[in-house]
């Protein structure tokens, strides 16, 4: 955004040109905004001339320039038109000599970037001589602010608003903004206002909600001028096209008072009435830039009793526009809902300066503001126009809180030791009103917000606070390194998880993945999956993610089936956080999901088991505890059933594991004979499980031996249930371990099973008589449940 120096001095008690722009300039960046930049700017006026049209014919044009005393036969403009030519002792038309060759001036002349002719001027014929350059305001200091450091400010977005800033900052005296308004009553209405004998126009609001407040003030007859030099001058330098008096004057009020303002032909208003009302589908408007859209009923547009005339805070549109022949108009000044406003703008590519400042939140008081501004420029253009006796208002003022708040609030929050002109001074300066109360114990301030801060930015104490400490100077505040006090906490949390990714990338060789924390609906229809009891946000990122994951699975699938091009094996690990809902409560947890998948070829369920047992050991669980119980039926699609197990640890499920189902796998369409081990684990147990401390325990001073035992097991029971009859035969027995099984076909309901048997003694050396004993005692229990030693 482009700012004029000289115009915002016009609200300032001082001269421009004698301020130190690097000062302003500095103290504006570290205590209000960011400018990006300025630059000095100063147009040669000399090489242009105005003079006036006296004769056209043929596409030529015979322009009479006074100052250089001869008519110059120039190229007939588009815009010439028989109306223009019916003033023929008025418009007045801006030249440049270059060469002794003459051609009309064009923006492109006075710093703008789009190429366009200059409009009509309305310049008195004693001016034609050269005094006009008196009135073309040519030299300045022109600002470039950062548009993003300013979002919160709404009243920030014009002129007015950085003078304020730049007075208090600058210690300046800050104008009443009374000598900038013309007066003129106000009547206010609900819903709908009534017309009278000095206004025929009635507005009626049927969007309460999305315009707050809409003032119009009809104008029975004005001059429909060309542009005046200075207003024009003042658009030219912050980049805005010169169009007519009366259009100029408007985009004048926006670009100083922050309150985008129209003016409609008022004999283009069917039936007098103006209408705010949402938008009809389809219903379409031609806006000012000649693009036709098409609106639908989140659009909210400013309508007549026929047709829609405006899109509201966006852009006027080409049927009430006003034009040469315009002689009656109806000044709309409203307030917006930013959010419709910014909607409308994106859905239909239209953002304007309108909608930019719209979108701010603005403040609905200063449409009276920007009325009465309206009425004061037409005074100083000398621009003769006949009006209403009042300003009509559908919507009331709003009023001014009042925030309490104490100085050892200040001072506490800031760590700053102020003092009562710091917080006072300034706030006032900025159009706060500061009552104090003082008692023994602290100070007390009631601070009134002016309408134009408490629109948006100003709401709660916190705000007051960034104000005083804001102009207090962020840059007299000491440097000071944070103090942390650091206490002792457990961090095996942290190691163990450490611990389980190194396990799993390196013992079990599985790559880690990173996935949303949302489910990704496209790939679970397309898999046709069903997730119920899933938690689902009240704002979704997208139609396509709007639940947070139950489990992790779906994601690695997902990852599965984008990396299977390049690989016939995957393995696939993420330790996250899931998200599950119980009794109607949204619970958090973590969790550890893996899978490992081959292309080609069935999977071994013991060779994966494995990995998960180690991971266990690798943590320092005692897979004693284990228990695989089998699961008939998983309550998961992609587990298959008698082939999953629930993992339990003291009788505690904490995990799922088992092989796909292959009719799942499916549909991943990968591969038909593709299959994939997959394992789910409570995360948090994983972090923190109840596992005891552990101690020293004595070991035997004699040397331990072993025996392997080979027996045929009825596959009815559990590896762990013989491991634990085995470890019970006597006291000489340490520890049982499976070294090997297989199964033959022939053994219908049996598998081979060799357990490794360790003994040990604490006071002697074992003989050969306690092995054969303890050898023989093994033998009867794996018969007493149905075992029997193999040949």
């Amino acid at each position: 955004m482009k700012l004029s120096l000289a115009w915002i001095f016009d609200h300032i008690d001082a001269d421009w040109k004698k301020q130190d722009i690097n000062q302003i300039f500095s103290k504006f960046n570290t205590t209000t905004a960011e400018i990006e930049g300025f630059h000095k700017l100063k147009y040669d006026l000399q090489n242009f001339f105005i003079g006036k049209v006296v004769e056209h014919s043929d596409g030529k044009t015979k322009f009479l320039v006074p100052e250089l005393k001869k008519e110059i036969e120039l190229a007939r403009r588009q815009d010439e038109t028989d109306g223009m030519f019916a003033h023929i002792a008025n418009p007045i038309f801006m030249i440049k000599k270059v060469d002794s060759s003459f051609y009309w001036a064009n923006l492109v002349d006075f710093g703008m970037e789009k190429d366009g002719l200059l409009p009509a001027f309305d310049v008195k014929e004693q001016d034609l001589s050269g005094n006009w350059r008196n009135k073309f305001e040519s030299e300045d200091i022109i600002l470039e602010i950062d548009n993003k450091s300013i979002t919160h400010r709404p009243d920030m977005w014009g002129h007015a608003g950085f003078a304020r800033e730049i007075a208090m900052m600058m210690d300046l005296p800050f104008k009443e903004q009374s000598e900038f308004l013309k007066d003129i009553p106000v009547q206010c209405f609900d819903g709908k206002s009534r017309a009278t004998q000095t206004n025929p126009i009635t507005i009626e609001n049927n969007s309460p909600e999305s315009c707050k407040r809409f003032t119009g003030l009809y104008f029975k007859s004005i001059e429909n001028r060309p542009s005046n030099i200075f207003i024009a001058s003042r658009l030219l330098k912050i980049g805005q096209r010169p169009i007519n008096g009366i259009i100029d004057l408007t985009n004048y009020i926006a670009q100083e008072l922050a309150q985008p303002v129209h003016a409609y032909d008022t004999e283009k208003i069917t039936d007098k009435k103006v209408i705010i009302r949402p938008a009809k589908n389809g219903e379409k408007i031609e806006l000012l830039d000649g693009n036709s859209i098409e609106l639908t009923n989140q659009d909210m547009v400013i309508a007549d009793n026929k047709n829609a005339m405006c899109l509201a805070g966006v852009r006027g549109g080409m049927s009430s526009s006003i034009s040469h022949s315009t002689t009656s108009i109806f000044f709309e000044s409203a307030t917006f809902d930013a959010g419709a406003v910014r909607r409308s703008a994106l859905r239909h590519k239209t953002r304007t300066d309108s909608s930019a400042r719209f979108e701010k939140t603005l403040d609905p008081n200063q449409t009276i503001q920007a009325t009465q501004r309206f009425l004061k420029l037409l005074d100083e253009c000398e621009i003769k126009a006949e009006y209403a006796t009042e300003t009509i208002s559908v919507g009331h003022p709003v009023t001014e809180n009042v925030i309490e708040l104490s100085h050892d609030f200040l001072e506490k929050r800031s760590g700053i030791n102020l003092k009562e002109s710091d917080v006072t001074t300034p706030l006032v300066k900025l159009g706060f009103t500061v009552s104090v109360k003082k008692t023994p114990a602290s100070i007390l301030y009631d601070i009134k917000i002016p309408t134009y801060r408490g629109s948006k930015d100003i709401k709660i104490k916190e705000d007051i606070l960034e104000e005083v400490v804001r102009c207090y100077g962020l840059n007299k505040i000491p440097l000071e390194l944070p103090v942390f006090i650091r206490k002792p906490y457990d961090i095996r949390p942290q190691t163990r998880l450490r611990t389980i990714k190194d396990y799993l990338s390196s013992g079990a060789k599985m790559s880690e993945q990173q996935n949303y924390v949302f489910f990704d609906e496209d790939f679970l229809t397309e898999i046709n999956l069903n997730e119920s009891y899933t938690v689902k946000v009240v704002n979704p990122v997208s139609q396509n993610n709007f639940r947070l994951v139950s489990s992790l699975i779906p994601g690695l699938l997902k990852n599965i089936k984008t990396n299977n091009v390049h690989h016939d094996k995957l393995a696939f690990f993420e330790f996250a956080r899931v998200w599950k809902l119980e009794k109607d409560k949204a619970l958090e947890y973590k969790s550890l999901a893996g899978v490992f998948f081959e292309k080609f070829g069935a999977i071994d369920f013991y060779k994966y088991k494995q990995h998960i047992i180690d991971l266990f050991l690798t943590l320092g669980v005692n897979v004693k505890k284990l228990e695989w119980q089998k699961i008939d039926k998983p309550e998961k699609d992609w587990y298959r059933e008698y082939q999953t197990a629930n993992i339990l640890y003291d009788g505690k499920k904490i995990g799922v594991a088992g092989n796909a189902d292959p009719v799942f796998l499916s549909k991943l369409k990968i591969h038909e004979q593709n299959s994939a081990f997959i394992f789910e684990i409570d995360g948090d147990w994983l972090l923190n499980p109840e596992i005891k401390v552990k101690r020293y325990s004595a070991f035997s001073r004699f040397q331990e031996t072993y025996f392997d035992l080979s027996i045929l097991v009825p596959l009815t029971l559990t590896t762990k249930f013989v491991e634990d009859k085995l470890e019970k035969v006597n006291a000489l027995v340490k520890k049982v371990e499976l070294i090997d099984f297989f199964e033959k076909a022939e053994w219908i309901d049996a598998r081979s099973q060799t357990f490794r048997i360790w003994l040990e003694h604490f006071d002697k050396t074992l003989e050969k008589e306690d092995i054969d004993n303890t050898m023989q005692q093994a033998i009867k229990t794996v018969e007493s449940f149905g075992a029997k030693l193999r040949s």
